[in-house]
């Protein structure tokens, strides 16, 4: 059963920790720090796959987690990566905020994918899992100050594509895809998984 396990978050993310406190009764975050530059130089050709580069992060954020736990009892390890693609680039998190600010213009009035990677490590089989879910989102035509605003008020740097949804939900539709695989947990799969392999 899942409440025999302690789950541990490898995670910062404040929206990521508010998914996790709604899933489970207790849960531990402890961020796994990598180099994300480098693990996506090791993809070589697959470097400019988002799917792939979503994917190896958050399996390489739960290695680092797997080799630094001690724990005795049984545990479980999530990590996860999200990106936004738009126009078919690749977007992680901008170097400051000129960059988010750019960013965000662009998105006006267009498409930008979401994708969210998961890792899943299970101590007592040694069983570590990755999958992702995709989710599409129309950014509408919000206006310069709006963004500037939210830009100066915002720690955009932290976030993938300059952009939280979770602070900034009135400036998306959701075309396809649940909010909290857009915020960084894709919470069906993910649990879904889990009950499989734990129950």
């Amino acid at each position: 059963m899942l409440e025999e396990y302690k789950i541990i978050l490898g995670s910062a993310s404040e929206g990521r920790k508010k998914i996790f406190s709604k899933l489970f009764k207790e849960f531990e975050s402890i961020p796994s720090e990598i180099d994300e530059q480098k693990a996506i130089e090791e993809l070589g050709e697959y470097k400019n796959n988002p799917i792939m580069v979503a994917m190896f992060l958050s399996y390489k954020k739960n290695i680092k987690l797997q080799k630094t736990i001690k724990n005795p009892n049984k545990f479980i390890i999530a990590t996860f990566d999200t990106i936004v693609v738009h126009q078919g680039e690749i977007k992680q998190k901008p170097k400051n905020k000129k960059v988010a600010r750019e960013w965000l213009y662009s998105y006006r009035n267009d498409i930008q994918e979401i994708i969210t990677a998961y890792s899943i490590y299970i101590s007592d089989i040694k069983l570590t899992l990755s999958n992702f879910d995709v989710s599409t989102v129309f950014f509408k035509n919000v206006p310069d100050d709006e963004i500037d605003k939210y830009v100066e008020e915002n720690p955009v740097h932290n976030w993938a594509g300059g952009i939280a949804i979770e602070r900034s939900r009135k400036f998306f539709n959701i075309i396809e895809g649940d909010i909290d695989s857009i915020i960084g947990v894709p919470t069906n799969k993910m649990t879904l998984e889990l009950k499989k392999l734990v129950s």
